[in-house]
This record gives C-alpha cells, structure tokens and sequence, in this order.
C-alpha cells in the first residue's frame, strides 16, 4: 500500500499541553495532509481533532520521537517541540511538502530563531568559527529514509539526536539539503526559562556525545571539521520494549537526582563533568576494547 507523497507527521515529545491549541493551529494545512503526534506525560482535557494523536509516557525525549516515529502514518516525517511554532508563510507545512516532492534529490530544510530571531550562519556551527562543522537542523525525511538509517539513536537523552540523525542520512546517502530561508521555526521561550529537570538531565551530555562522535580536529590547518562517519555505532531502540523501558543513556539516577540538578547549577561542577566524561570517553571505554 503507498503512503500519499502530500502527507506529513510533526512529531512532538511535550510536556506542555496546553500550548497544543496554538500548536495545532500553527501547523495546519488546506493543501496537504498533516498529522500530529504528541507523545509525553501529560493529557490536555479538550478533545482532539482526528488528524491528532497523544501517546501517554514519561521516557526521555529522543525515546518519545522514536515512538512517534514509528506510531507516524504519513510520507514525510518532521521533529518538532512544543515550543516552536512556524513562521514565514501562511502555509509552511503545504510549501514544505510541495518543494520536497518537487526536488526528490534534496532534503528540506527551514531556518531556525528564537523569541523571532533567526540565528546566523556562524550559530548553526558546532564550533564557532569553523564552518567545516556546519549542522543541519529541521530537515524533513521521508519515514523510509529514517527507517534505513535505523531511526533515532537512544545513545543521547533529549538533544542532538536529530542532528545525529540527520548527519547519518546526509553522510549515507548522496542527497544534499535545500533549505526554505522564508520559513523558519520560532523558539517561543521566556528569557532565563529552562526546561528544569530535563534540561539538567541532558545538559553537558548529548552535546559532548555529539562533539565526541562526529567532531575532528585538524592540527596542521588548526582547524575542526565534521566525520564522514559517526566514532561510534549508534544504538537501536528495542522496538519490543519501546513503550514499556526506558532504554540508552540518561537512565542513571544521578540524571534525575535533584542533588544533581543542584551542583549542575554551578559552573564549576558542570566544567568538572565535562572533564570527567572526557577522561572516561578517552580511557576508560577505550580501554575495554583492549
């Protein structure tokens, strides 16, 4: 059976549902199909329209976009947040399918802001001033190409797995991305807001998890540039377990420790972290493979 080519799943770990009126509104379509899929810890008390899903579940948050992913019906497959609504056009959705089915060679891509600011191009590098390290955010996939890829890797908590994601498509495949500048995704956040718990969870981890296995640097040209290839495999959720274990890093109870939150609080303590994980990636992991 083929899946209309004019169809698109936003999938949208959440834990804020009373923004999903706004959300549903924002991504709305007259011209091509859209389905929604909201997957966190928390029911909304409204009903929901037909072409929106909840599935209920306190996992991390990448493991909540495997869920989606493979709970997704539609053609085209999105990653989003329920704090990022779409601006640029009155029919994003419509005029991102419609240009990814009219450059099947081409990934789509849109830009990226926060409270309305577009983020420079220097801003989308994983290492300031280096544009060898150029990351892709918000490109959409058809759900084959995520399938071949293996999906989401439960090797990160809650960030970087779409730009793991994307690089392994990217690195795999021979297509290059095309990105609409008009349309672009707006981080609607207060300044100084946090997403408390979880950002404390996944702060200082997935981004060293996304630097250690893609990042290189050059000594000669003192420069650092991107892998064709991740260091390390990434790890498959157990699709038989997915809604019943939480599975890959973050499941330590130091990450959910509110004595943790409390040191990550402080400077010194994360830089601490950080050279502590470094000593542990370089020696310890490594010398269990000799």
């Amino acid at each position: 059976m083929s899946i209309n080519k004019n169809s698109i799943s936003i999938i949208i770990p959440s834990i804020k549902p009373h923004e999903w009126p706004k959300l549903i509104k924002n991504y709305n379509s007259k011209t091509v199909y859209v389905e929604i899929i909201f997957i966190g810890p928390n029911e909304c008390d409204f009903p929901l329209p037909k072409n929106v899903k909840f599935i209920k579940t306190d996992f991390k948050v990448v493991q909540c976009l495997e869920i989606g992913l493979r709970n997704a019906t539609s053609f085209y497959i999105f990653q989003s947040a329920d704090d990022l609504f779409f601006k640029g056009s009155t029919d994003p959705l419509g005029e991102i399918v419609r240009t990814a089915n009219s450059f099947p060679d081409k990934i789509i891509g849109t830009g990226t802001a926060f409270n309305g600011i577009k983020l420079t191009r220097n801003q989308y590098n994983l290492v300031s001033n280096h544009p060898e390290t150029y990351i892709p955010f918000n490109l959409v996939l058809t759900k084959a190409i995520i399938n071949q890829s293996g999906g989401y890797n439960a090797n990160y908590i809650a960030s970087y797995a779409d730009v793991d994601l994307y690089l392994r498509v990217l690195r795999s495949t021979k297509l290059t991305y095309k990105f609409l500048s008009n349309i672009y995704l707006d981080e609607d956040r207060t300044p100084g807001d946090n997403l408390g718990l979880l950002s404390f969870r996944y702060l200082g981890h997935d981004i060293k998890n996304l630097k250690y296995n893609w990042l290189e640097y050059n000594p000669q040209s003192k420069s650092y540039f991107l892998r064709d290839k991740s260091k390390e495999h990434f790890k498959a959720f157990d699709q038989s377990k997915l809604l019943t274990e939480e599975q890959g890093a973050g499941k330590a109870k130091i990450f959910k420790s509110k004595y943790f939150i409390l040191f990550m609080k402080s400077k010194i303590f994360r830089y601490a972290v950080l050279i502590l994980y470094k000593f542990y990636r370089k020696f310890i992991l490594k010398a269990k493979f000799y």
